[in-house]
């Protein structure tokens, strides 16, 4: 699922952004992927 998130973030911004959000803001990326998961947890990605 973490996977999921980090090419969603790549699709909606520019390749490598997921990655670079999760060094610069782990916190804040982590909320972020929680919500996700919350949100597309049982729908097929």
């Amino acid at each position: 699922m973490l996977e999921a998130f980090k090419e969603y973030l790549d699709q909606m911004f520019y390749q490598g952004y997921a990655d670079q959000f999760e060094d610069d803001n782990p916190m804040e990326f982590y909320s972020q992927y929680r919500e996700f998961r919350l949100n597309h947890g049982g729908l097929p990605l």
